[in-house]
């Protein structure tokens, strides 16, 4: 140890002796230090490498591939999973067209989902030969099972089923025109038929030709009408009364029709049936006989009023018609209005030209007892 001191004391006073400082740890330590802009620059370049990684790590080839959409679609079609991995296939061999109609048309992927870009966006391909051919067959049946019955069934049924119908509609259209042209023909056909056969005195064969219009054009009075004539004309009312009737029924129901059955019931002094098969029901200046005949039987009812009524409504349109005076003069003189009554009597000789001697004698004969 004494030793050791010795040489550490010899050191010691070389070292003084010589001049010679030693180094002092401030000195090293500002010789050693680097510069500020290479500290500034050394940050900046940490700062840069950040961002350049960050970036890298946020690019979208980098997103996580839609390896779950892969997962549902292959759980959706209940395809049966690989136990062992086969070896990868190039590309060009993979089939791309049955993979992607498989992907949209797996009911997995809707179009109302957050993410529709898995709808749209082309997945990868996976690397499983054996499961892409048993994918194919399954996209068939997922489209033909699992499409959409409100948004495709109903449109392509409407599509499909409203050609169809406009076009049967319109072929009904047309066939009912070309029907109705033809029993119009016919009917004018056998018309002219029935008029001959009638003009040659050949009575049921223009009876029987009548018939036949009746039955191509029920609501057609003129039918009826000619039955009822005809009927007449061979002496029996009967046959015409049911022949009318029938027209009426089926609904020929005209006021000629209803005229010439009340004039039948009126030569049988069936007032009442008369008055009932007249209903005002008709224009009055259209049909003046009509109303004119039903102011004749209300007055052989006994209803003065009524006739009374009915005459005065028929002097207005037809002032210079006789019948109607005379009517008009009987209901006023059954009323006991004598001035009336002769007023309209003589207004009946004055417009009575066309009066048989009968008419003219009573009118004489009530103009005398009314004075």
């Amino acid at each position: 140890m004494s030793v050791l001191n010795k040489m550490l004391r010899d050191l010691e006073q070389r070292q003084h002796s010589g001049g010679v400082a030693a180094p002092q740890p401030d000195s090293l330590s500002r010789d050693d230090s680097r510069p500020l802009w290479l500290n500034l620059l050394l940050i900046l370049s940490a700062i840069l490498l950040l961002f350049a990684v960050y970036a890298i790590l946020n690019r979208p080839d980098n997103q996580p591939q839609p390896v779950a959409a892969d997962t549902q679609i292959q759980a959706g079609t209940e395809q049966p999973q690989a136990v062992a991995e086969p070896e990868l296939t190039s590309v060009a061999t993979l089939p791309v067209v049955p993979a992607m109609a498989a992907l949209v048309a797996t009911p997995a992927v809707s179009l109302g989902s957050a993410e529709p870009e898995l709808a749209m966006a082309p997945q990868p391909l996976p690397a499983q030969t054996g499961s892409i051919e048993q994918a194919a067959p399954a996209a068939d049946t997922v489209e033909a099972d699992t499409s959409n019955p409100v948004a495709t069934a109903d449109t392509q049924t409407s599509r499909t089923d409203t050609a169809p119908a406009v076009k049967q509609a319109a072929a009904v259209k047309v066939e009912v025109q070309r029907s109705a042209q033809t029993a119009a023909q016919k009917g004018a056909a056998l018309q002219q038929q029935a008029v001959q056969a009638a003009q040659s005195g050949q009575l049921m064969q223009a009876i029987n030709l009548w018939q036949q219009v009746q039955a191509v054009q029920p609501l057609q009075a003129t039918a009826y009408l000619a039955q009822a004539r005809l009927w007449l004309q061979m002496g029996q009312p009967q046959r015409a009364e049911q022949i009318l009737q029938q027209g009426i029924s089926a609904g020929a129901d005209t006021a000629d029709v209803r005229l010439l059955l009340a004039q039948l019931y009126a030569q049988q002094q069936q007032w009442q049936a008369a008055d009932t098969v007249l209903p005002a029901q008709f224009e009055l200046q259209q049909y003046p006989e009509y109303y004119g005949l039903k102011a004749t039987v209300a007055q052989q009812l006994g209803d003065s009023f009524a006739a009374q009524h009915w005459f005065g409504q028929l002097i207005v349109i037809q002032p210079q018609q006789a019948r109607w005076w005379l009517g008009a003069a009987v209901a006023f003189d059954q009323q006991g209005q004598r001035q009336q009554a002769q007023l309209h009597y003589r207004q009946a000789l004055q417009w009575g030209e066309k009066l048989s001697a009968e008419s003219r004698n009573y009118i004489q004969q009530r103009l005398a007892a009314t004075e």
